[in-house]
């Protein structure tokens, strides 16, 4: 009898048994329809015996710097395996403390529909928190379009994460920016009063629910498909927002890999374009000016077009959102920010932290726009 059961089935799961030898354990991620390599992985572990158990996976790449998000209760709460820098990304070992325990092991901390559902209820009796259908996703899943809308603002505001189902944490970046926007605070009132703001947290539902990687889905994922005609209803149904409620300022919110030297703080990702650049020097003051010790955002991070990942070959695939819009009349604004997923530096990071990150963004935008 193996000593461990394991299974990615359920919601966001993802993953490949290869080999199990005792407390020996075998592992690797499913790339589906996606090509090349990635590194998501989501898999519930059932133990039978207490003990160290060793998880492996073929090739490097596959654990971040903190080691494997776990959770002890079904994925209500998660935690990292490790309080400082994880150095091994082919694997981890589990010590396991006693006999017949369940846990939950992923490459992040995940954000799946019952999170966003939680916060919906959470927030119901706020009566300018709305959550309506932008479209169904190819596999008839609802795809949301949270507002926060409180009178007549002056300024409409679109956030997008999910284009890659992976990308976990800019989701709960995403719930941060939407919690401060609620606040009963003087800062709540005015954010309200002067910003129209309007959230779809899993533009790739599907993957998300379904624990795709996402990242480059063939023939292309969603991040390249703002060009017509569109392979996927999320974007074509956010273009056709975007062109009725003309939106002033865009953020697309997305995770980098899981360590590296740029992948290890939050930053913004120049466009090229040098109105754009020159609204993302701004911004950039913005953030520094509501900086928070416990995720701390530096203008020295930012990747400007041209640099390290960010070159025209990395777009041949089709068109972002923020190249789309950057070029739409009535946008001041768009712009992407690449989140990591377990530190910014040396910091380590977890949900709160990246929930409070949300609304140090959420002041940065409301300053942003009053300049």
């Amino acid at each position: 009898m193996d000593l461990c059961r394991i299974t990615g089935n359920f919601p966001g799961g993802n993953i490949k048994l290869v080999s199990m030898r005792g407390r020996e354990i075998g592992v690797d991620v499913e790339m589906r329809d996606s090509s090349g390599d990635w590194f998501y992985w989501c898999f519930k572990a059932h133990f039978r015996e207490p003990g160290n158990y060793h998880f492996q996976f073929p090739r490097p790449g596959k654990v971040g710097t903190r080691g494997p998000a776990i959770s002890l209760d079904g994925g209500m709460h998660w935690r990292w395996l490790s309080a400082t820098r994880w150095n091994d990304s082919r694997g981890f070992v589990y010590d396991c403390p006693k006999a017949d325990t369940e846990v939950l092991f992923c490459t992040g901390i995940p954000y799946l529909q019952r999170d966003l559902e939680a916060f919906l209820k959470e927030f119901a009796g706020a009566s300018f928190l709305q959550s309506r259908t932008l479209c169904r996703s190819r596999k008839g899943r609802n795809v949301e379009l949270v507002s926060v809308v409180d009178g007549c603002p002056d300024y409409t505001v679109l956030l997008t994460s999910r284009h890659h189902s992976v990308e976990m944490m800019a989701t709960h970046v995403l719930e941060g920016i939407l919690r401060a926007a609620l606040e009963p605070t003087e800062f709540g009132q005015v954010f309200r009063r002067k910003i129209a703001l309007f959230a779809v947290p899993f533009v790739d539902k599907d993957g998300v629910e379904e624990g795709d990687q996402g990242k480059n889905r063939m023939p292309h994922d969603h991040a390249r498909d703002y060009q017509e005609p569109a392979l996927y209803p999320e974007t074509q149904a956010l273009r056709e927002w975007i062109s009725r409620n003309q939106p002033d300022f865009l953020l697309d919110l997305h995770c980098p890999l899981l360590s590296g030297a740029l992948r290890e703080n939050p930053a913004l990702i120049g466009s090229g374009d040098s109105a754009m650049d020159a609204a993302m020097d701004r911004f950039s003051n913005c953030l520094e000016q509501w900086r928070i010790p416990d995720a701390p955002y530096f203008r020295q991070h930012n990747i400007p077009f041209g640099s390290a990942w960010n070159v025209a070959k990395n777009y041949t695939q089709g068109l972002t959102l923020i190249r789309y819009a950057s070029h739409l009349p009535f946008v001041s604004y768009a712009q992407t920010m690449e989140i990591p997923f377990s530190n910014f530096g040396e910091i380590t990071v977890d949900r709160d932290s990246m929930l409070r990150f949300g609304g140090s963004i959420a002041r940065a935008i409301l300053l942003f726009l009053q300049e």
